[in-house]
Parts: C-alpha cells; structure tokens; sequence
C-alpha cells in the first residue's frame, strides 16, 4: 500500500489553477511530483513494490485473445496467467519500476522495466477478439507512461516498442465507443502518443475525450451509459441493474482524469473548457452518491448490495482540480484502503 506522503507538494498542486497547463517534461505524473518523490526514503512506499517488481517473470503473450469477461450470469473467472492478468501485472510494473528509476537512477530497476516492455514488443503480434482490444485499453497505458520516462535511458533502444505501439496498439484503442471503453481508449491513444511524441495522435485523443464529456455527462452529472450497469452480459437489464452503477462510474471517471492530466502535463489543458466542468460535474456526482450509495437511483432495487464503490483513487486528483466537501470526506471514508496501483495517495496526497 503506498504510503500517505508530500502535505507540501499537495498544497503547492492547489494553489495552482486547474486550468494552467504543466509544462512537466513528463507525461504521467508530473516531474515536479516526481522530483518530491525523490525526496521520501520510501519513494511514497514505491521502494518494496520495485524490489519485488524485480523478481517479476515476464510472461509476453503472441495472440492476446481472450473470451468475453462478462457470461450471462456474471464475469468470468480469469487464472493469474490469463492474458489479461499478466498484461496488467506486467504494466503496473513498469509503471513502478520506471518511477523508481527516476527516483534513484538505480539500472536495475531501468533494465527489469524495459526487459517487460521489449517481451511484449518482441512477442505479441496479435490482438484478435474484442476482450483483446479492451485489455490493452484498460492496462497498457501504465506500460506507456513508464516507457516515457525511461526514453532517455541510453542504455535502452525503444525502436522495437513504439514500431509495436503505432503498428498494433494504436489501431487497437477504443476511444471511439460511447461509454466507458471510449475513455480509456483516449487515455491509451493520450499515453501512446505522449510516448511516441506524436503531436498528432495526442491531438486526436484530446478532441476525442472533448466530445465524450459533451455525450457522456447528463445535465445532473451523472453518467447514464454507466449508471444503469449489471454484473452479467445484460449490460443495462436484468435483476441486477444498477448494481455496478457507481463502480462503472469511477470505471469511467478513472481514465478521463488520468488522460486531462497527461493533456495538462503535455500543454494541452482541458480542465479550463466547458467540458472539464462537465468532468467537474460528473466528479461531484460520483462522490455524493459514493458517500451516501443510499442516494443511488438503483440502491433500492438492489436491496442496498452495490458493488465494488470504493475505486476512488483518482479522487485524490480531482480534489485538487474541482474539490468537493463529499469528495474529501469519501477519502477519509474510503481513501487509505482503495485501490491504488498508480501511487495517487502519495503523488497528490490529501
């Protein structure tokens, strides 16, 4: 669990305007963060997550083809050596041991991350279902963001990589979906073309995540696609409507924060448009209806057994961007034992 760090640094995050762009030399997180990061002897308890990163076995895939997640009558059950497991294991560490890099300059951690990201360039030339497509969405953008840091790493040649990134990756993104899968589709285009210093596909994902504010966020902040949704493969029917509603809204909400945070890390702010306060609007929403669930349209019909409410790591960002009093208080609640695979406790604090 990493650790509750860097009061100082979230202090110097809210006195800057939402709206005024970093201009970082970092795509995700900023090099200021990483620089008070550097500072922690722990690194914000990222140090025992890159020592036991290190003795990870890389486990690249050839044909990432999975079968859906979701049967009719729930999600179904992946090992820990399905592909979609091992992709996320594999960029989360990447991710860590790229940050750990930057904080001690220590090759170690340098040479694990990009043996993992090279296993993949070198091996995967297939993504052939749709299950596919979505866990390159939702996971390989941690993979991205630590392959930018460690660009300037002389001892790594990335060629391999971004010829993977642009030739099958990128053709795999789903940004242009209406609902949650679109959103984390702009963050991969948003974290490949941040990598890749490709102005254009940046600019795509950008306009991309534009648009999905202005059809995804209803007059009363919430999210329509997402609030309805089941656990089976009735998305938005069934018994069980609803019962994933406020998790499919933090599911969605997740990935629009993280992509406006590389926008403002690369220049190219959203927060200041008028859909960064639908982003604002939606947040808000989110965070009262995580506070009081009983206020949530389909607690009632699920006899008040909504699940998985507590992914609300990326609150800790946009308490600094538009505060809400529900949102600091769900931290209180919720924060110190959500999930937090990218360090947003420690990076951006209370």
């Amino acid at each position: 669990m990493l650790k509750k760090k860097f009061s100082l640094l979230a202090m110097l995050l809210l006195v800057v305007p939402a709206g005024v762009a970093q201009t970082s030399g970092s795509l995700f997180p900023a090099r200021e963060q990483i620089d008070a990061l550097r500072q922690d002897p722990s690194w914000g308890g990222l140090r025992t997550e890159c020592e036991s990163a290190l003795k990870l076995e890389g486990q690249p895939v050839a044909d990432v083809s999975p079968g859906p997640h979701y049967g009719p009558n729930g999600p179904q059950t992946d090992t820990k050596d399905s592909p979609g497991p091992v992709l996320k294991r594999e960029s989360i560490a990447v991710y860590r041991l790229a940050l750990c890099f930057e904080a001690s300059h220590d090759a170690r951690y340098s040479s694990k991350a990009e043996q993992l990201l090279d296993g993949w360039a070198h091996t995967t030339s297939r993504i052939g279902t749709e299950q596919g497509r979505d866990e390159f969405n939702f996971n390989f953008p941690y993979a991205l963001m630590g392959a930018y840091l460690l660009r300037k790493d002389a001892g790594w040649q990335g060629t391999d990589l971004s010829e993977f990134v642009r030739k099958l990756v990128v053709p795999a993104n789903n940004s242009a979906k209406p609902n949650n899968h679109g959103n984390w589709g702009v963050l991969l285009l948003a974290s490949a073309g941040g990598y890749l210093d490709d102005p254009a596909i940046l600019g795509q994902a950008r306009q991309r995540w534009l648009e999905l504010m202005r059809s995804q966020v209803a007059d009363d902040g919430s999210l329509p696609l997402e609030i309805c949704r089941s656990d089976t493969s009735n998305w938005c029917g069934g018994p069980t409507k609803g019962i994933r509603g406020i998790a499919y809204t933090h599911y969605t909400l997740f990935p629009t924060t993280l992509a406006a945070e590389i926008f403002r890390n690369e220049g190219k702010d959203v927060y200041s448009t008028p859909e960064g306060g639908l982003l604002c609007k939606a947040y808000h929403q989110a965070a009262k209806w995580t506070l009081q669930p009983e206020t949530f349209p389909y607690f009632a019909s699920n006899n008040g057994k909504l699940q998985n409410i507590n992914g609300v790591d990326y609150f800790y960002i946009m308490q600094h961007r538009c505060p809400s009093p529900e949102g600091t208080a769900v931290l209180k609640k919720l924060g110190d034992d959500a999930p937090d695979a990218l360090g947003l406790r420690a990076l951006y604090g209370h």
